[in-house]
């Protein structure tokens, strides 16, 4: 047996207390032993999600942007490297037991600024997967001050969800300001009123930071009172990109815990879903946070993390597993896997985490400082104190 895992037999009276029951009742139990989940190495790359990096350009400058995006003109993806990105995925989708293939147009930059590339593509897919008898899920990630009513009605029928990068107050807001220093917050607003007059799915995504860390209750109150959106996912934010350069801090730890279960009690009673990924840990059980990335650049460089795309980044070289030749994607098969190894086998401090199996290690992405990666992670305690709330809310669900 593993050194690292101890395994615990309950008696039957212990089976039979009402919190057991209900522990096994809620899935969140096993009754048989399992050996730890383990990765193992592959033998070829076969994503079934993609996602697509249209531009490194972005229309505003955030300042703790993990790409460091500017107003630079960069060449966009081409439709050939987008082609053959969405024909790879649809057909490894075919051969999977959901044969669902999956798309997300995110960034490097602003992905709406190639609005035409975002319809060509959608088109591709949604054409493709028919012709495969595949499923397709598109989901667009955005800073939302591009899309107009026109764009919106667009959006509504051909993208399944969209994910407004949003800090919802308007004080808050100018860390995602225009280049020349103006406030977006009025753009992303409406933008946020007009996917929700078309009823497109969506939720604002809310980078917290230190000085942010006490105001999430304001931010439901906001949501509540002048939009309709009806899901938050705060994330704490992470020191790296831009954030590095300057004086940004992450929130502390203790002190995002409590301020989110303060905004999440309050959403509920505002029917609006407050969540963050630390909040989906409950549903995880594995050695690995998630698996290597199929993020296709615009120069048609492949990455193992969509954080890490730009060649002028710490981190690129570590993530940098792929290339489009011109003629196929032409994978590095040893770093795929040398990045796969890295799990919770691989930090000490997991060893004796209870969060180890749920937790998987959190986000490698966050562990990264100057190009390699720390073994001390950056959330730890907030990740297990926000599984243990999440334990507790679905035992009273």
């Amino acid at each position: 047996m593993n050194k690292l895992v101890q395994r615990t037999v309950l008696t039957v009276q212990e089976y039979r207390h009402p919190l057991v029951v209900k522990l096994l009742q809620k899935g969140l139990m096993g009754t048989v032993f399992k050996s730890p989940p383990v990765v193992q190495d592959k033998l070829e790359f076969r994503p079934i999600e993609a996602t697509l990096l249209l531009t490194e350009s972005c229309n505003l400058a955030c300042s703790y942007c993990y790409a460091k995006a500017t107003t630079q003109k960069f060449a966009p993806m081409t439709r050939e490297v987008a082609k053959a990105a969405i024909d790879l995925v649809i057909e490894n989708a075919k051969t999977h037991k959901y044969k669902t293939a999956e798309f997300r147009f995110l960034g490097g930059g602003e992905p709406t600024l190639e609005w035409e590339l975002i319809v060509w593509a959608t088109n591709y897919i949604r054409f493709q997967a028919d012709e495969a008898g595949v499923n397709h899920w598109i989901r667009l990630i955005t800073n939302g001050v591009l899309i107009n009513d026109e764009k919106a009605c667009w959006i509504a029928k051909h993208i399944h969800y969209v994910t407004l990068s949003f800090d919802i107050l308007p004080d808050l807001q100018v860390n995602r300001s225009f280049p020349n220093g103006k406030n977006s917050h009025k753009a992303v607003m409406r933008a946020a009123q007009l996917l929700c007059k078309h009823g497109v799915p969506c939720h604002f995504r809310t980078t917290i930071s230190f000085a942010a860390s006490d105001r999430l209750q304001e931010m439901v109150e906001f949501t509540h009172r002048y939009t309709a959106v009806k899901t938050i996912r705060f994330e704490p934010m992470a020191e790296i990109g831009r954030a590095s350069d300057t004086e940004m801090n992450k929130p502390a730890q203790q002190a995002f815990v409590n301020a989110f279960i303060a905004a999440y009690e309050l959403g509920k009673q505002y029917g609006i879903m407050v969540t963050c990924k630390m909040m989906t840990n409950i549903q995880r059980r594995s050695s690995r946070f998630c698996n290597v990335e199929f993020a296709v650049t615009s120069e048609g460089n492949v990455a193992g993390c969509h954080r890490y795309s730009r060649q002028n980044n710490a981190g690129f070289d570590f993530y940098h597993v792929g290339k489009w030749t011109g003629q196929q994607f032409d994978f590095d098969m040893a770093n795929i896997n040398a990045l796969r190894r890295i799990d919770v086998h691989a930090f000490p401090e997991c060893r004796n985490c209870f969060a180890r199996w749920s937790c998987a290690s959190g986000c490698l992405s966050a562990r990264m400082q100057d190009g390699e990666i720390s073994q001390t992670g950056p959330l730890c305690h907030l990740t297990q104190e926000l599984l243990k709330f999440s334990i507790k809310e679905a035992l009273l669900a």
